[in-house]
């Protein structure tokens, strides 16, 4: 419930007591069930599933010292059963390690994903093919909303309600790290404070998502679903949105990474398949993820997807040689799985690929082919759309083929055809030199 009450001449905005979830919040739930789990009971139980779930020995040993060191600071405390506390604080000692230099980022994430693994045991006996971050080391004032924000699905579509708790769990790390517990006393000036400490770090597109995410997600723990003026003023501010012009990497270059792919492996083949796609097709790094195997239309040669950035239908020739790599993949490379997405992880449990798997696999055959620079996976679309403005195709043709929304996404493009913006140069007939006299 939001009220507002004028303390010294200004409105504070207050959130009393948020009743949303199922008796407080799921994550309390978790926690009682983990409170079952005896710790002489973590480690045969995570060692069988990772056995019948095909995790190769060596994998299961990296995970079973972690569980080792778990139980350990179970013992240290004297508690006998599997508890959120502790994960959660032995979660907080390795980031404010990754923060002190001790540990790298990389091994922080590493660290964090075999919690997670040993967590989804403990809570149900099995690991889900989705990945989801280690237990939160937020209070519960704040998982509980964090919680109910996952389960908006009748309010957002999934992948805005994962946008906005990835924005709240952040925007409630920044109050907790202020001494907040809950939204009780957090005031339009609080909000206010925390919108200028991302305007210092965050560019004018990442500020308008962050400021966007925070009225909707501010909006949704209201009572009513209204905002007070004052904190509507709040999110009412125009931000300067500051565009650059992004390179592409060259037609040489491409052939060039293609060559150096290890097509007798099936990671090889993969990445062969993954990247020859968006370099013909320009299909977006999500969507290449994300592609199904009923996406696919043999018999029409198509590929026909709902694009994930714009929810909009588009169909796309399947070409012979990209037709021709994906098969190779599916038939020699694929690992058997329940999953529908053609591309999928290399390591057990095989499933969908991470968000910077594309950029990262690309800039590392970059590095192997000899490249001047690691290029990320969205230079293969801008390869794409700005030969096809080269070639002299229209702006509006060129966004229907991409499956743009707006041809304003398009003639980023054109300032690429540097040889055509030749033609539109002017030249110094009518200006004298020598300065001002």
């Amino acid at each position: 419930m939001i009220t507002i009450n004028s303390v010294n001449n200004s409105s504070v905005l207050l959130f009393y007591n948020y009743n949303g979830g199922v008796n407080g919040s799921d994550y309390n739930n978790r926690r009682n069930i983990m409170k079952t789990v005896n710790i002489t009971e973590i480690e045969p139980s995570v060692r069988d599933v990772l056995t019948s779930r095909g995790y190769s020995e060596r994998r299961i040993c990296d995970i079973i010292v972690v569980v080792h060191k778990i139980i350990r600071l179970h013992k240290e405390q004297s508690i006998e059963h599997f508890d959120a506390d502790v994960i959660a604080n032995h979660i907080r000692s390795y980031e404010i390690r990754c923060q002190n230099g001790e540990i790298g980022k990389a091994a922080l994430e590493a660290h964090k994903s075999m919690v997670n693994y040993i967590v989804q045991i403990c809570e149900t006996g099995t690991i889900s093919d989705k990945r989801r971050s280690p237990i939160s080391e937020l209070p519960d004032g704040f998982n509980c909303i964090l919680s109910d924000i996952l389960g908006n699905t009748d309010g957002w579509n999934s992948k805005t309600c994962r946008e906005y708790y990835n924005h709240a769990r952040t925007f409630f790390r920044w109050l907790n790290e202020q001494g907040h517990v809950n939204l009780n006393h957090v005031s339009v000036e609080t909000v206010r404070s925390y919108l200028v400490h991302c305007s210092k770090k965050m560019t004018g597109g990442s500020l308008t998502n962050t400021r966007r995410a925070m009225k909707d997600v501010l909006t949704f723990v209201s009572e009513d679903g209204i905002l007070p003026e004052e904190m509507q003023r709040l999110f009412l501010f125009s931000i300067h949105i500051s565009k650059k012009v992004q390179p592409f990497i060259a037609q040489d270059d491409i052939a060039a990474v293609l060559n150096v792919i290890d097509r007798t492996t099936a990671v090889g083949k993969r990445d062969y398949a993954m990247i020859l796609l968006s370099a013909v097709t320009g299909l977006r790094s999500i969507d290449v993820r994300g592609l199904s195997l009923s996406a696919i239309e043999w018999g029409f040669g198509e590929i026909r997807i709902i694009q994930e950035k714009t929810g909009n239908a588009l169909a796309l020739p399947l070409t012979t040689d990209v037709g021709k790599a994906i098969r190779e993949y599916i038939e020699n490379g694929r690992p058997k799985s329940s999953s529908d997405k053609v591309f999928l992880s290399a390591l057990a449990p095989f499933g969908e690929l991470r968000r910077g798997t594309p950029s990262s696999m690309l800039g590392r055959y970059c590095v192997k082919a000899g490249l001047a620079r690691k290029w990320g996976f969205h230079s293969l679309r801008r390869s794409i759309a700005t030969n096809m403005v080269i070639a002299g195709v229209s702006v509006i043709t060129v966004a229907q083929e991409l499956g743009q929304r707006s041809i304003n996404s398009t003639k980023q493009y054109i300032s690429l055809d540097s040889e055509n913006l030749k033609e539109c140069a002017l030249d110094f007939n009518g200006i004298r030199t020598g300065g001002c006299k």
